[in-house]
């Protein structure tokens, strides 16, 4: 009868997101310790991890002046790594991060179904007191960016309409006879000018004689 041989590997799992000068200084610390370890697929969809497989037969001793050579310094390039391994390397996104609020954004608009598109929730440091504000939208419907982007054009067309407006009413004084001035274009501009301060109707008044004849 032949036995087999008892399995000496063993799988290290580290959970992640993690920083990759974090992940690297580990992947050196595991390699110099068990030479030849292997990095593996990550079987388990619902878990984000990288897992190292190590072999005890081949373990190593690692001074601790060898360690600390091994440190990976973070720096500018430094990201958060998801997954690491035979398939590839994967990063953290917005998207990766939206995907784990997702519960969360779901049970927010359960408990709030008078809200029609986005809820709004005010977060303050406990540190340093900061206001910041976080958003949870819904697609289907407009985001409060895009509302916004609607309400400026709406004001946009209505400022122009308005100006559009008062032009045409200056252009009619300007050709009527000035009641009670001489028939002139210059007595027409000033009453134009007149009809303009009565009606707030904004102006730059540059070497303005305040309206004095």
């Amino acid at each position: 009868m032949t036995v087999s041989a008892p399995a000496t590997t063993t799988d290290i799992k580290i959970a992640t997101p993690l920083k990759s000068s974090v992940l690297l200084t580990l992947g050196n610390l595991i390699d110099a310790a068990w030479p030849g370890s292997q990095l593996v697929t990550n079987e388990d969809r619902f878990t984000q991890q990288v897992i190292f497989r190590i072999d005890h037969a081949v373990q190593a001793e690692v001074d601790e002046s060898a360690a600390a050579d091994m440190l990976v310094e973070p720096d500018e390039l430094d990201v958060d790594i998801v997954s690491l391994g035979p398939e590839g390397i994967q990063t953290l996104t917005p998207e990766i991060i939206g995907a784990n609020f997702l519960p969360v954004i779901k049970e927010a608009f359960a408990k709030n179904p008078e809200a029609q598109n986005y809820l709004e929730f005010t977060l303050i440091d406990k540190e340093d007191h900061h206001r910041y504000l976080l958003t949870f939208c819904r697609s289907a419907q407009q985001t409060p960016h895009e509302l916004r982007m609607a309400a400026e054009r709406e004001l946009d067309e209505a400022r122009g309409k308005i100006h559009r407006d008062y032009a045409a009413s200056i252009y009619a004084l300007l050709g009527h006879p000035r009641g009670g001035r001489p028939d002139t274009y210059e007595a027409g501009v000033k009453a134009a000018l007149d009809a303009v301060r009565q009606s707030g109707f904004p102006y730059t008044e540059a070497g303005s004689s305040n309206g004095e004849d």
